[in-house]
């Protein structure tokens, strides 16, 4: 007998308990109306009889509850797999195909060195996945804290839009980038997460939007801290999705999402990320009209701070930063 047809039949086995227990519960009432009951209906009895009634009652609610959150939670981890399978497949399928056209194939210099820059970009997609699965629970866990350090605002800028431009290329997106305003020439953030979040999210802009599209990423200073804006000429995000994007395993599901699908915790990290230094992460969008998401890096002069500020990563996302 396979797995499969095991867990059914512990399910259906949990779905008969709980029917009889809901039964039990109301079995001395109807015993004792119809079933000609001889003991006396005095009041000691009456509680008696509801107080047993209420306490399997309430076992059976349990058992029911338990069991759809173990059908939610299996759900859900199956959906996880699937989704982790598929982004670390791609890459595979793309590191295989680059490396034995190069070996297989003569090639000149410029054909050989493309290759084997698109199978180093696959290898590093795998890479950031695997990080963000780890980075993902060490932060949620108050393991991993954002240790702000000064970062150069115009090498954070440049680095991130220098990783997301070989696929942007590839894609037929163009990037483009500028400032508003006076900008300081240093920042207070972790000089490794924070490049990790605005990269990450960079690519996710990339992801969803068309050939002949664009990504723009804007910064300014203001009172609060840095704001970094991340636009697109993407395919947008309906309504409903909104509030619930930067939940953790949360994808968006379509016909048009069929061909991205992802893990759904890169644009989690990146919230966990940017509520670790304080800030906070807003998103407006419409389908079909792109998307643009914004959030702020809070300047303090040192990181005293930076392990409370961790601790409350993960709290409830703004409408807009």
């Amino acid at each position: 007998m396979t797995r499969k047809s095991l867990d059914r039949l512990a399910d259906l086995a949990m779905i008969l308990v709980e029917r009889i227990g809901y039964l039990m519960a109301f079995a001395p009432f109807v015993i004792g109306r119809w079933g000609g009951d001889a003991r006396p209906s005095t009041a000691p009895a009456l509680l008696l009889d509801a107080g047993l009634g209420c306490a399997i009652l309430a076992v059976a609610l349990l058992m029911g509850y338990s069991r759809r959150q173990a059908h939610r939670v299996n759900s859900l981890r199956r959906t996880l797999n699937e989704a982790i399978i598929h982004d670390l497949k791609n890459p595979m399928t793309t590191i295989m195909g680059c490396l034995s056209c190069v070996v297989e194939d003569a090639l000149d210099a410029p054909q050989r060195d493309k290759l084997i820059n698109l199978a180093l970009h696959s290898c590093r997609s795998q890479m950031i996945l695997l990080e963000t699965l780890v980075d993902t629970s060490r932060l949620e866990h108050g393991e991993l804290v954002a240790e702000t350090r000064a970062i150069r605002t115009r090498t954070l800028l440049d680095s991130c839009l220098n990783d997301v431009a070989g696929i942007a290329e590839h894609v037929g997106v163009s990037l483009r980038a500028g400032h508003t305003g006076v900008m300081p020439p240093m920042l207070q953030g972790d000089p490794d997460l924070l490049p990790r979040a605005l990269c990450n999210l960079l690519h996710n802009a990339v992801k969803y939007t068309p050939p002949g599209g664009s990504v723009s990423l804007n910064a300014r200073f203001g009172p609060t801290g840095f704001v970094f804006e991340i636009n697109d000429t993407g395919i947008g995000i309906r309504p409903e999705h909104i509030d619930r994007l930067f939940r953790k395993y949360y994808r968006v599901e379509g016909a048009d999402q069929t061909s991205r699908r992802g893990s759904g915790l890169g644009l989690y990290f990146c919230r966990l990320v940017i509520e670790a230094h304080g800030g906070k992460v807003g998103i407006e969008s419409k389908a079909g009209s792109g998307t643009t998401i914004t959030f702020n890096i809070p300047q303090i002069s040192n990181g005293a701070n930076s392990h409370e500020r961790s601790r409350h990563a993960g709290s409830t996302i703004n409408a807009a930063a």
